[in-house]
C-alpha cells in the first residue's frame, strides 16, 4: 500500500489525469465485479522442471535462527529503524515451541497494518497510540496464521508509512544508503530483509507498496494472485485494490515461502534450468520512454537480451490506455481510503494524522464520486487490455521503479529525481506498478545489479490470474542464470 503523490487534485498532475479518463470511450460495462470472482486454478503445465526452491533458513536449528535475527536487529537497527516493534522473548518461546513446518523456526516480520495476536497493531499513526487507543488484536490476520502454520517465528511487527498513507517509510532508513529513503509503504519490511535482520516479511501492496521497497532495497518481493494470501485482519488503505504479499532476500527465497504457504504448489514453482526456452516475454510498448534513469533502461535492456540468450522470444505487446493506469489508481485509492477514514477526522481527531496523510485526505475530498466511479470503469477496461496482452506473452516484464531511491532530503516537496527530471512520487511510484493491482494480476519484483552509485534496481514480472507458479519460475530462472 502506500502511494505518496505529492501532486494536488486540480491543475496537477492528478487533475490532468481525471479529464483525460472521461475521454477514453467505454462500453456499458459497470463496476468491475468479475475482478473479485475466484481466480481460476493454477497452471501446472508451466513447461517447469526438476529443482525445487528451498524455503529460507537453511535448515538451522530455530533458536539459532532467532537468536541471530535478534542480535543482528540489535546491533543494526539503531541506524536502520525498521521495527516498531520487536518480541525478543516471543520469539524465542515461539522458537523454543517450534514444531513442522517448511518454514520451521524461520524469523519473520509482518507490516505494522496487519494484525499478530497480542502485539499492538500500530499503523504507524497516532490515532493507535496512547491511552484508551491501542489495538491490540485477539487473533492472527490470516496471512499470519498461514505462517504460523509453515512454523515461522513472529520476530516483531516493521515499520510502516502512517495507514500505508504514502511510500516514504519515516523514519526508516535504505539499508543500501542510509541517507536514502526505503520506499514504503512496506519500507519497515524491505529494510528488515535487505539489513539481514530477517529473510522473509510480509507486506501491503495496493499500488506497488511490496514492489517499489523490495526495489529500492535490493530484495524480492511477490504480490500473489487475490485470495492466494488471506487478506482479512489487515488496515485498509484501498480494499478493492489491497493485497497481502512477501518480501524475500531473493528470488529463490521467494519461491520457498511461496510454497510453503500454499500461495502456490512446489511443482509449478521448480525453476528451469535448461533456460528460457519457448517462453514469450512480453514488454509494453513505451516501457522505457523518458523520464527514466539511464541507469534502469540499461539494466532492463541487458535483462531482455539475457532472457533472449536464454531461449526465450522477447515480443512488444500493447496496453493501450496504460497511461490511465496512474490517474484511475490514484482515484480509487483516495477516495476508498477517504471513506475508511471519514470517522478519524472530526474535532480533536484530524490533528493525529501527520502532514502528509492530511495531505492525501485533502486530496481525497477534491474527487467527486462520478470520477471514482469512472476510474473503476477504466479499471474495467485496463484490466481487459492487461489480458488481451499476456493472451500474446507468457509474462509482462517491465523496470519496477523508473529510478533508484531517492535520498531522504530529495523528496520533501512530494517530488522525485527521475532521469533527470522532478516527477510527483505518486507518478513514479505508480508509473509500472499500479497496473497489476488494477487488473487483479499476479505480480514480483526482484534485484537486477545496481546503477553506477551501486544503487539496487529492480525487474518487475507480471502474470496471468492464477500463473502464480509461472511468474515465480520466471524469477527464479533468471536469477539464477541471467544475471
Amino acid at each position: 500500500m502506500g502511494t505518496g503523490t505529492g501532486a494536488p487534485l486540480s491543475g496537477g498532475p492528478l487533475g490532468a489525469g481525471l479529464d483525460r479518463l472521461y475521454r477514453i470511450r467505454l462500453d456499458e460495462a459497470g463496476l468491475p465485479g468479475a475482478l473479485f470472482e475466484p481466480d481460476p486454478p493454477a497452471d501446472t503445465a508451466s513447461s517447469v522442471c526438476a529443482g525445487e526452491e528451498p524455503p529460507p533458513g537453511g535448515g538451522r536449528p530455530p533458536g539459532v535462527l532467532v537468536e541471530r535475527a535478534l542480535e543482528r536487529i540489535a546491533a543494526t537497527d539503531g541506524e536502520i529503524r525498521a521495527w516498531a516493534l520487536v518480541d525478543d522473548e516471543g520469539a524465542r518461546a515461539q522458537a523454543r515451541r517450534a514444531a513442522g513446518g517448511r518454514l520451521r523456526g524461520v524469523p519473520v516480520g509482518v507490516k505494522d497494518v496487519i494484525d499478530v495476536a497480542g502485539m499492538a497493531t500500530g499503523g504507524g499513526s497516532r490515532h493507535l497510540s496512547g491511552p484508551g487507543r491501542t489495538r491490540v488484536p485477539a487473533a492472527d490476520a490470516g496471512s499470519v496464521a498461514r505462517l504460523r502454520q509453515a512454523g515461522a517465528v513472529i520476530v516483531g511487527k516493521t515499520t510502516t508509512h502512517e495507514y500505508a498513507l504514502s511510500g516514504i517509510t519515516p523514519p526508516t532508513r535504505n539499508p543500501r544508503d542510509t541517507a536514502r529513503i526505503p520506499g514504503g509503504s512496506s519500507g519497515g519490511s524491505a529494510a528488515a530483509v535487505a539489513a539481514g535482520h530477517v529473510p522473509l516479511a510480509l507486506g501491503t501492496d495496493t499500488g506497488g507498496s511490496v514492489r517499489i521497497p523490495s526495489a529500492y532495497c535490493g530484495v524480492a518481493g511477490l504480490v500473489p494472485s487475490p485470495g492466494r494470501l488471506p487478506g482479512d485482519g489487515v488496515l485498509p488503505l484501498a480494499w478493492s485494490l489491497d493485497r497481502v504479499g512477501l518480501i524475500a532476500a531473493t528470488a529463490s527465497d521467494l519461491t520457498g515461502s511461496a510454497v510453503a504457504l500454499g500461495i502456490t504448489a512446489a511443482a509449478d514453482a521448480r525453476a528451469r534450468p535448461a533456460g528460457f526456452e519457448g517462453l514469450r516475454v512480453g514488454v509494453p510498448r513505451g516501457a522505457l520512454d523518458e523520464p527514466i534513469d539511464p541507469g534502469v533502461a540499461a539494466a532492463v535492456e541487458q535483462a531482455l537480451a539475457a532472457v533472449r540468450d536464454l531461449g526465450g522470444r522477447v515480443v512488444e505487446v500493447e496496453i493501450p490506455h496504460g497511461w490511465a493506469a496512474v490517474a484511475a489508481g490514484l482515484t480509487i485509492i483516495l477516495a476508498e481510503s477517504a471513506d475508511y477514514h471519514r470517522e478519524r477526522r472530526g474535532p480533536g481527531l484530524e490533528e493525529l494524522f501527520g502532514a502528509d496523510a492530511r495531505a492525501m485526505l485533502g486530496l481525497a475530498d477534491g474527487i467527486p464520486a462520478g470520477a471514482y466511479v469512472r476510474a473503476q470503469r477504466v479499471r474495467q477496461a485496463l484490466r481487459g487490455e492487461a489480458l488481451a496482452a499476456l493472451a500474446g506473452a507468457d509474462l509482462l516484464v517491465t523496470p519496477t521503479m523508473p529510478c533508484v531511491a531517492p535520498r531522504a532530503d530529495e523528496v520533501g516537496d512530494g517530488m522525485v529525481p527521475v532521469g533527470g527530471k522532478e516527477v510527483p512520487m505518486g507518478e513514479a511510484h505508480l508509473r509500472y506498478n499500479v497496473l497489476a493491482n488494477l487488473a487483479a494480476l499476479p505480480c514480483g519484483t526482484q534485484p537486477l545489479g545496481a546503477d553506477h552509485r551501486g544503487l539496487p534496481i529492480g525487474l518487475q514480472w507480471v502474470a496471468a490470474p492464477g500463473r502464480d507458479g509461472a511468474l515465480l519460475s520466471a524469477m527464479t530462472t533468471f536469477a539464477s542464470h541471467g544475471r
